[in-house]
């Protein structure tokens, strides 16, 4: 919530001339008697950014804020009073709520109170926060609260309010984690020891916002302890999504996770793991969904200089010590490319994973080549110095706007990752499994074997 409440305030300062958004749908209320007579109460939708439902100042400490909501959905509420503060809300088309602070409590009322005062009474009582209780405590806990419930609206809500609190409670397990996969913050791989491999995923869990890569944290780490092999780097999605018993949850998680290889531009590989995870799917809907993201991609023309069997080997580069570096320099052993700038976050989050694998793979025909994109050499240089980074470092002078290679490999964001064979020819220009993502050493491991 401390995070929910930063974004929160971090978004305060915007100005709507209204507390009602213009979007088809039905009209929703929530009021507010706050213990405060001046502040500020917002309505957000969570996701991969916070999505802003409404916003409106309280004076003699009332407020009312109107929204329009397609579907029953999942918000945030925030409040600047201090004993409201935020909270999850569960609002439908229609919902009329009121928020009340008697006796130091928050009471709800009107159309959708029930609900939702359940939700923030057993919040509050099984708190993450609580140091009493382990995250898998606190959601068996919700769970247990939810299945036991006498109150009609929870009881037909039942399985919603189940799927995102299995949501949160992975969130809470794995999100600081996924976080510092992109804030790039330490050295160190900080890694929360997962074991609640029994927990049985439900289809309702995709009402969370980040439900599908919370799931593949759960088989990244099943393949760390061994209760979890994946064929080839083909099949991964496969593999993983075979471990999903409901069958409409695991339909919903391929069709999830080859829209992300689409959108992250892995078209090197997505046609073989679409090709892996066809025979999963049985909804016709479904199918045609993977069908179109495929058609899509294959127009994708970005990568048409770095095609397979594209030859890279006279590219040159600098080493630290100022002398160059080309690529047939490493001829006879595969390279793997990480593509990186000082000021990009995720590529320093990257980096401890980056040592590990390579580490794991020392005395192996494959190089890691760690290559900067900084248009200073000298921001490259110090940074070295501060992360005392090892291995194979080289800079492309001019940084990545200036630089033929990054160029001819077609620009994109960063980091990227790309493989060149044993004589410096492109295997793939757009490799999207990161080092995080212990299916890489897989990959790689093919490519040693042929």
């Amino acid at each position: 919530m401390k995070k929910i409440l930063a974004i929160a305030a971090a978004l305060c300062g915007l100005t709507l001339s209204s507390g009602a958004f213009a979007e088809e749908g039905g009209k929703t209320l929530v009021k507010g008697e706050m213990s405060v007579q001046d502040g500020a109460a917002s309505l957000f939708v969570e996701g991969f950014g916070m999505s802003q439902k409404g916003r409106t100042n309280f004076k003699k400490g009332f407020f009312s804020m109107e929204t329009t909501l397609k579907a029953p959905t999942f918000c945030i509420l925030t409040t600047t009073d201090p004993v409201v503060k935020g909270f999850v809300v569960y609002l439908k088309p229609g919902d009329d709520i009121s928020i009340a602070v008697k006796d130091k409590q928050v009471v709800i009322s009107g159309k959708g109170s029930k609900l939702n005062q359940f939700l923030f009474d057993i919040n509050h009582k099984y708190d993450y926060m609580d140091p009493r209780f382990s995250p898998k405590e606190v959601y068996t806990q919700r769970v247990h609260a939810i299945n036991s419930s006498s109150d009609e609206e929870v009881k037909s809500n039942k399985a919603v309010l189940i799927g995102y609190t299995q949501g949160l409670y992975l969130d809470k397990v794995f999100g600081k984690y996924m976080e510092s996969k992109v804030s790039g913050e330490v050295d160190e791989i900080n890694k929360h020891q997962f074991d609640h491999f029994d927990l049985r995923l439900v289809p309702e869990i995709v009402s969370y916002y980040n439900w599908f890569k919370t799931i593949n944290e759960i088989m990244f780490a099943k393949m760390e302890t061994g209760k979890l092999k994946v064929s080839s780097s083909n099949t991964w999605i496969a593999d993983f999504a075979k471990r999903i018993e409901d069958q409409k949850l695991r339909e919903a998680y391929v069709v999830q996770l080859l829209d992300f290889a689409f959108l992250e531009e892995d078209v090197f590989a997505i046609k073989e793991l679409a090709k892996e995870t066809m025979p999963l799917l049985k909804d016709p809907a479904n199918v045609a969904k993977v069908n179109a993201t495929l058609a899509k991609a294959a127009q994708n023309t970005r990568f048409n200089n770095a095609l397979p069997g594209s030859d890279f080997s006279a590219h040159t580069f600098q080493k630290p010590d100022g002398t160059a570096a080309k690529i047939s320099d490493y001829k006879g052993k595969y390279i793997f490319i990480d593509i990186w700038s000082t000021w990009c976050h995720p590529c320093v989050a990257e980096m401890p994973f980056l040592s590990k694998i390579e580490h794991e793979m020392a005395g192996k025909d494959v190089v890691f080549i760690s290559l900067n994109g900084d248009k200073l050499e000298d921001y490259w240089q110090k940074f070295m110095k501060k992360r005392g980074l090892k291995g194979e470092q080289l800079w492309m002078p001019g940084g990545l706007g200036a630089a033929p290679f990054f160029n001819q490999i077609g620009k994109t964001g960063i980091p990227r990752f790309l493989v060149l064979d044993r004589e410096g020819k492109m295997l793939n220009a757009k490799c999207c499994l990161r080092p995080s993502n212990p299916v890489l050493k897989v990959y790689l491991e093919e490519l040693l074997s042929k």
